[in-house]
C-alpha cells in the first residue's frame, strides 16, 4: 500500500491520466476541450477535499495534469509534499502552477531513463487509484494495465477518447466497481460530478484493501491450520513411537500386542500422510490424516496376515514386539505414500481369481472320465 499517513490518516496516492489536444485525433472522438480543462481543475479541487495525494507526470499543455494541479493547489490548504512530480530524468519542463510559489506542496522525484514512459508505467503499481479522461494510446493501456492488476479505476466516457474505451471495458470485465458504480460513471458531467467521481474511486480502494485483508486473514489462517496439523503429526508419530517402549514393558500377551501393534499402524499410517501434506500447501490436513489412516491399516492388515500365515502363534509370543518394528515403519510409509497405495487398489480386478480345482479325486470312469 502506498498510503501516506498524515496526522494518523492515510492517505491514497491518485494519479489522473489523459489528454485533451486539439491536434491530435482520438477514437473515439474527444469532446469540446474547454468543458473537459474545466473538469480537470474540478477533478483536482475534489481529490484536495476528499484528502488525497496526487502524482503527475507532465505539465506539458496537451496533457490534462497541468489543469488538474491548477485546481488541486486552488483548494487552499494542501499538506506538504502532496503532489508527487515523478519526471524522468533529465525533464527540463516542471513547470507546474504554483511550483515556484509554493515548493512545499511538491515532491518532485525524478526517475531512471530518459523516457517518460519508463517512470510512468512503474509508477502504477504505486498508486491507490487512477482517474481517466480524454486520452489516447497511452491512457488506454494505462487503463487496462489498472484493470488486469486490481489498480481502482474511474473514467468520464462522456468526454470521449481512451478514457470511453475503458469505461466500455469496465462494463465487461470483472474489477473492484460495482454494476451501478460504473454506470454512474458515464452520467452527464455537472456539478458536484467530480467529487462523486473521486468518491467512487475512494471506494473502490476501500473495497480493493478489505479484500487484501481478508487474503490475508486468510493465509493466517491457512498457515495456522498447516502448522497445528504438522504438529499433529509429530504427536502421532510419537505416539505410534511410544508403542515399542510400552510393549517391551508390559507382560507379552496377544491383547498388549495387538493393541500396539494396531495404534502404532494407525498413529504412523497418519502421521505419514500428514508430512507427506507438508510438502505440499499443508491444506486439507484433516482430509490427508484419513486417507493416509486408512492406508496405514490397510498395510498393517496385508502385513501382519502375511506372518500370521508363516507364524500363526507371532502375536502371543516375544515376536510380536519385534514385529512391531517392523509394523511402524510400514504404516508410516503407507501414510507418506497413500496416493500410491489407492492407485495400485484401483488397478486390482477384484473379479481375477486364481483357479482353485474343487476336488482333487479323478473323475468317475477313470483320468479319461469313461
Amino acid at each position: 500500500m502506498t498510503k501516506k499517513a498524515l496526522g494518523g490518516m492515510m492517505r491514497p496516492l491518485i494519479a489522473v491520466v489523459g489528454s485533451v489536444d486539439p491536434d491530435r485525433t482520438y477514437d473515439p472522438p474527444l469532446a469540446d476541450a474547454a468543458p473537459v480543462l474545466t473538469a480537470c481543475e474540478e477533478i483536482g479541487t475534489a481529490l484536495a477535499e476528499t484528502g488525497c495525494d496526487l502524482v503527475v507526470y507532465s505539465s506539458e499543455a496537451q496533457f490534462v495534469e497541468d489543469r488538474v494541479v491548477t485546481g488541486y493547489v486552488a483548494h487552499g490548504e494542501v499538506p506538504p509534499g502532496s503532489i508527487q512530480v515523478r519526471p524522468p530524468y533529465g525533464e527540463a519542463e516542471t513547470d507546474f502552477p504554483m511550483l515556484a510559489e509554493r515548493p512545499e506542496v511538491f515532491d518532485v522525484r525524478y526517475e531512471a531513463g530518459e523516457n517518460w514512459e519508463t517512470s510512468f508505467y512503474r509508477s502504477l503499481r504505486e498508486v491507490d487509484g487512477v482517474v481517466l479522461l480524454g486520452g489516447g494510446r497511452s491512457t488506454l493501456i494505462t487503463g487496462m494495465v489498472c484493470l488486469a492488476f486490481g489498480v481502482p479505476v474511474a473514467t468520464v466516457p462522456r468526454f470521449g477518447g481512451s478514457g470511453r474505451t475503458v469505461w466500455d471495458t469496465m462494463n465487461r470485465t470483472t474489477h473492484h466497481a460495482t454494476a451501478d458504480e460504473v454506470s454512474a460513471m458515464g452520467a452527464e458531467w455537472s456539478a458536484g460530478s467530480a467529487l462523486r467521481l473521486v468518491q467512487l474511486l475512494l471506494v473502490q480502494g476501500e473495497r480493493r484493501d478489505e479484500q487484501r485483508r481478508e487474503e490475508s486473514r486468510s493465509q493466517r489462517r491457512a498457515a495456522w491450520r498447516s502448522g497445528f496439523g504438522i504438529a499433529f503429526g509429530l504427536l502421532l508419530l510419537c505416539v505410534g513411537l511410544a508403542m515399542i517402549p510400552i510393549a517391551y514393558a508390559l507382560k507379552a500377551s496377544a491383547f498388549v500386542n495387538l493393541t500396539s501393534l494396531v495404534v502404532g499402524a494407525l498413529a504412523t499410517g497418519t502421521s505419514g500422510a500428514i508430512t507427506r501434506n507438508a510438502f505440499d500447501r499443508g491444506e486439507h490436513w484433516a482430509r490427508t490424516a484419513a486417507l493416509g489412516m486408512s492406508a496405514g491399516a490397510v498395510s498393517f492388515l496385508l502385513f501382519v496376515s502375511a506372518q500370521l500365515a508363516a507364524s500363526p502363534e507371532i502375536l502371543t509370543g516375544e515376536g510380536a514386539r519385534r514385529l512391531l518394528f517392523f509394523v511402524l515403519t510400514v504404516g508410516f510409509v503407507s501414510g507418506f505414500t497413500f496416493d500410491a497405495l489407492y492407485g495400485r487398489l484401483k488397478q486390482a480386478d477384484p473379479q481375477a481369481q486364481p483357479a482353485v480345482p474343487l476336488s482333487t479325486s479323478p473323475p468317475p470312469g477313470g483320468a479319461n472320465g469313461g
